[in-house]
């Protein structure tokens, strides 16, 4: 299975001056002729077969096992998100495994748990039984793909997280959708007033960037205008100068359409 796997990390950056707020694991499958299989193919597949909760387990042993690297790379105060599939989030054995694998690493406070919403909905022994034994390790809760769940604005109130990624779909031409700029602001609003910051999901052109800066007040985003994800095979040695690795993550589209700040030295350091 492990020579199946493997790992990736995309960033989530600071809008304003592309530093690296911290990055997200995710999990990739290489096939028989060795290309890269996307998530959607085989995550649901994992969890029909029971398969899922040795593979949240092998990225948090990849992520621990290359954290030299990941620090090089990234920096050593960037935070490190791991997905966990709603079905582990109801599943109070595997939740307080995981929390002692994350304990075990040494670095628990940096890591962060993303988990959908209806984890929080759906599951309530979830916010009131396991959500405490992650907070007692400082291990940051981000509320994922928000937006397409089950839940309302109205149920965040309940929700204690730290952090909500609103999902693609609303950011995706975002310059040129009025009614998703309406949402988008309520649920800005609301998350700020509950003290969660907002991550974009998602951003892959200037104009989705510059409406972003211009006309809200989200700080930090993730998508292919600023990385594509980076695999651990494609992150260089500590030997080796960290603006060589960084410069990979400026291998990002519409490079000539970016604001003179995204093409200098301040563009993720």
């Amino acid at each position: 299975m492990r020579s199946r796997f493997c790992c990736a990390f995309q960033a989530k950056v600071d809008i304003r001056t592309h530093d690296i707020k911290g990055i997200e694991a995710l999990v990739r499958l290489r096939d028989d002729e060795g290309v890269i299989q996307a998530p959607g193919t085989f995550i649901n597949l994992a969890v029909e077969l029971g398969l899922i909760d040795e593979l949240t387990h092998l990225v948090l042993a990849e992520i621990v096992k290359s954290i030299d690297l990941i620090n090089e790379s990234f920096g050593p105060e960037a935070g490190i998100s791991i997905n966990v599939a709603a079905k582990q989030a109801g599943n109070p054995e595997f939740m307080r495994s995981f929390a002692n694998a994350l304990e075990a690493t040494g670095f628990p406070k940096r890591f962060m748990i993303e988990v959908t919403e209806d984890a929080f909905v759906t599951k309530t022994h979830f916010q009131h039984e396991i959500l405490p034994i992650f907070r007692n390790l400082g291990v940051g809760i981000s509320i994922d793909d928000f937006g397409i769940g089950y839940s309302s604005l109205s149920a965040l109130a309940d929700i204690t997280a730290d952090e909500i990624k609103i999902d693609r779909s609303f950011i995706t031409d975002i310059h040129k959708r009025p009614r998703s700029q309406g949402i988008l602001r309520a649920i800005e609003s609301l998350s700020e007033a509950l003290g969660m910051t907002v991550i974009a999901e998602g951003v892959e052109s200037f104009e989705e960037l510059a409406y972003l800066q211009a006309a809200s007040k989200i700080r930090y985003a993730q998508g292919f205008y600023f990385s594509r994800p980076i695999f651990l095979e494609e992150l260089k040695p500590p030997i080796r100068a960290a603006s060589e690795t960084r410069s990979a993550l400026a291998s990002r589209p519409l490079q000539e359409n970016r604001p003179a700040y995204a093409r200098g030295d301040r563009s993720l350091r």
